[in-house]
């Protein structure tokens, strides 16, 4: 009757309720659920998953926010709950929570590092900007660099800076200008002051990922100095206005002229510095006593040569004289040496060493003989095969393979292998305890 009585009450099936947030909880299942309170009072509150999809912020505990739905009693629990429909935050404004959400969601995902800053190029020859093409923005850019460097050239990539579709408007000016046959040096992109709702654009996620992304480095100057937005955290460098932009990616041609007027005048004092240097080593030199009398140095040094020559020449003459008076004394000792007694006695020394050399190795090899023929003699006494050749056998068990030594080894119907000297010959056991031979002779490899 009480749910009944609250889902008839026209007054409660469509109604808002303003309140701060508490006890916020986002169920796995998608659901939202939390206690919308003020300073009197408090209301349980849940939106489903179905409706919070579209929600254009992320709910928190402390947010003030504008509900709107219908209230109806919760059977399991008897507990009054809204039921929301919708939701809008109250006070800051739903752009201003979404915008602090991206910038949060962004930084968290480096997006805004310093690390990620490309610094500009010095001397931009093409300047890329993406505005709009009928505001102030490209004039003032214009002008500045027409004033400041002439030499650079503006490339214009027309985008709309605010209304419904300008986001994308921006991210296809920003790659027009990637992929111009020559590409661009700098790109800035900027529009003049006004509302968060008029800077809107420069707020949006897929402008701030394709700034990100941007291979060329990217100046913001959107709105005024006090107007922050996305773009300006994720750009490169911020620019306080879109002519601040041009006087940031552009320098002035004086300064460039009074830098090559510093560097030429440099110039000219290290080229002077080095001519002094010179100058006064080349006095230097000219003072030294072997530039001022060369004739006296070339005489001194003509005697110091002529030294070395005869010092070389009795270094040569010395160890010939050495050399000759060796080999004379040499070839006196040789000729009271007696070169062919000697030989003869060499000879016969010789000649006695063979013969005794011969005689050793004869009777060596005899001695050697004697014993070979004695060992054998005691191989072939070893021999089993000479036992057999005298008439002697041996008997094996066919299956297996023992020797039998005795009768009492033998049973009837037992099989055995009789070994003689040129063969073996297979039998078996009669009953009465003889032998049966059968098989044909086999040949016995030794």
């Amino acid at each position: 009757m009480i749910k009944d009585r609250l889902e008839s009450d026209p007054n409660l099936l469509q109604c808002h309720v303003t309140g701060e947030i508490s006890n916020f909880k986002h169920h796995s299942s998608g659901h939202m659920y939390f206690t919308l309170k003020d300073e009197q009072s408090r209301i349980r509150a849940v939106m489903f998953a179905g409706r919070n999809r579209r929600l254009r912020f992320r709910p928190e505990d402390g947010m003030r926010v504008i509900c709107a739905g219908n209230v109806s009693v919760f059977d399991r629990d008897g507990q009054v709950q809204l039921y929301i429909e919708d939701m809008q935050p109250d006070g800051i404004g739903a752009l201003y929570v979404q915008f602090e959400q991206l910038r949060n969601r962004l930084q968290a995902e480096g997006l805004f590092a310093a690390s990620r800053k490309r610094p500009l190029p010095a001397y931009p020859t093409r300047i890329g900007v993406v505005t709009s093409p009928t505001g102030a923005v490209i004039r003032d850019i214009c002008t500045t660099l027409q004033r400041r460097f002439p030499l650079a050239q503006v490339i214009l990539a027309p985008a709309a800076v605010q209304g419904t579709g300008a986001a994308e408007t921006i991210v296809r000016g920003l790659q027009r200008l990637w992929r111009l046959e020559h590409p661009v040096d700098v790109i800035i992109v900027g529009r003049g002051g006004g509302s968060l709702e008029e800077l809107w654009p420069f707020n949006e996620e897929v402008v701030a990922r394709a700034i990100a992304r941007s291979p060329i480095p990217v100046v913001s100057a959107v709105g005024h100095e006090t107007d922050v937005t996305i773009c300006d955290f994720v750009a490169d460098v911020r620019a306080a206005t879109p002519t601040a932009a041009a006087e940031l990616v552009a320098p002035h041609l004086q300064d460039i002229q009074y830098q090559l007027t510093q560097a030429v005048a440099r110039s000219f004092g290290a080229v002077a510095n080095r001519v002094q240097t010179a100058q006064k080593l080349l006095r230097t030199l000219e003072e030294r006593p072997v530039l001022q009398t060369p004739k006296r140095m070339i005489d001194r040094e003509r005697q110091g040569v002529d030294y070395i020559e005869s010092r070389l020449r009795e270094a040569l003459v010395r160890p010939v004289r050495a050399a000759r008076r060796q080999y004379a004394e040499v070839e006196r000792r040789l000729l009271r040496v007696d070169l062919q007694r000697r030989m003869d006695t060499a000879k016969h020394q010789t000649s006695a060493l063979h013969d005794r050399a011969n005689q050793s190795m004869r009777r060596n090899l005899e001695r050697y003989s004697a014993q070979l023929d004695r060992q054998i003699g005691v191989l072939e006494a070893m021999n089993p095969l000479s036992v057999l050749r005298r008439g002697y056998s041996v008997v094996y068990d066919e299956i297996t393979d023992e020797i039998i030594s005795s009768t009492a080894q033998l049973s009837p119907g037992q099989r055995i292998r009789i070994r003689v000297a040129d063969g073996t010959v297979s039998a078996h056991v009669n009953d009465d305890g003889g032998t049966y031979a059968r098989g044909e002779q086999t040949r016995l490899d030794i």
